[in-house]
């Protein structure tokens, strides 16, 4: 549908009115960018590209695809020796990145967003932190969490991972997973 938008305003070249061939060519611009972010997207929902790419890879994709909206600066930090999870460990805790990076997105109002990612000889900590608003997670009733918090601690419980939340200056998720 995005690409039959794109083509359309393409018919529409010979306007006389500059003002309007720089809405149109802005919307074109427009239409392009979401096409191009609507194909990242569906790329990173795709688990077999998550186990081919890994954890990390996979990450660093979702940070850029942020980073490139202009909103948010972001970066991703890897402490100790990277090894490899259990698959389909892997792609809960790429789940559980991608929620805690859409309440950002729809809650936090953050500029930074950082993923930490911590190899222990005997634990994995996962980190995602943001420098947004924050929130007192005592005092949001069960229609304000969502399911969005409530996913993401079920998730993490599912393969035998610790969900915990900090809150008081922007927020701060982490996991830990015994190897």
């Amino acid at each position: 549908v995005l690409s039959l938008a794109k083509l359309n305003l393409s018919t529409f070249e010979n306007i006389e009115s500059s003002t309007n061939q720089t809405k149109i060519n802005d919307t074109k611009q427009l239409v392009s960018k979401a096409i191009n972010d609507l194909r990242d997207l569906s790329r990173s929902l795709h688990g077999d590209k998550i186990a081919e790419l890994g954890l990390q890879e996979s990450i660093a994709n979702e940070l850029k695809i942020l980073e490139n909206t202009g909103q948010y600066k972001t970066a991703i930090q890897v402490i100790g020796s990277a090894y490899k999870l259990e698959p389909q460990k892997e792609m809960v805790l790429f789940r559980i990145v991608q929620e805690a990076l859409n309440n950002i997105v729809k809650h936090a109002k953050a500029k930074h967003i950082n993923v930490q990612m911590q190899y222990e000889d005997a634990v994995f900590k996962l980190s995602i932190t943001d420098d947004g608003v924050g929130f007192d997670l005592n005092t949001l009733t069960a229609a304000q969490t969502g399911i969005g918090l409530k996913s993401m601690q079920n998730r993490a419980a599912l393969i035998g991972g610790t969900f915990s939340i900090g809150c008081t200056k922007g927020a701060t998720i982490t996991i830990d997973l015994k190897k």
